[in-house]
């Protein structure tokens, strides 16, 4: 039994368990969030890309005319005929493989087909690959192990 005046409440052991407790409760939650938004900022990344592309492959078929994507991969930017040069970030890197005559472009043409040609991304482990099919000038993504 407890004597009459003494005074029900935790210690301070209990409380200091209970308090690291919550911070690596947080910290895990906090990480894995970090690491969910920088997923999200990445795929966001590859779909403006793509989108990219296939803007021109549209713009070349409506328009009847042969269009280009241009890549400036010293400046860190790619543009879509009538579009606002986009930027992606320092830490990824990209890797274009287009034919020789065209430098650091992929073209599309009236009848819908392209160059040809890839973009490799990537940002420490994670890679990707955009693939673009000379002959119907279809425009794929898929992550690399």
């Amino acid at each position: 039994m407890n004597a009459p005046g003494a005074s029900r409440g935790f210690t301070l052991l209990e409380m200091l368990v209970v308090i690291v407790l919550m911070s690596i409760g947080i910290a895990v939650v906090g990480f894995g969030l970090h690491k969910g938004l920088q997923q999200a900022a990445d795929r966001q990344l590859l779909g403006q890309m793509v989108q990219a592309l296939r803007t021109t492959r549209s713009a070349a078929i409506i328009s009847g005319q042969p269009r280009e994507t241009t890549f400036d991969l010293n400046h860190r930017t790619f543009k879509a005929p009538g579009e606002r040069a986009q930027q992606w970030p320092i830490e990824v890197g990209v890797q274009l493989n287009t034919a020789a005559d065209l430098d650091a472009a992929v073209a599309f043409y009236p009848d819908g087909s392209s160059s040809g040609g890839n973009l490799q991304v990537f940002q420490g482990e994670r890679r990707w690959r955009i693939d673009v099919g000379w002959l119907t000038g279809s425009v794929k993504s898929r992550s690399l192990p």
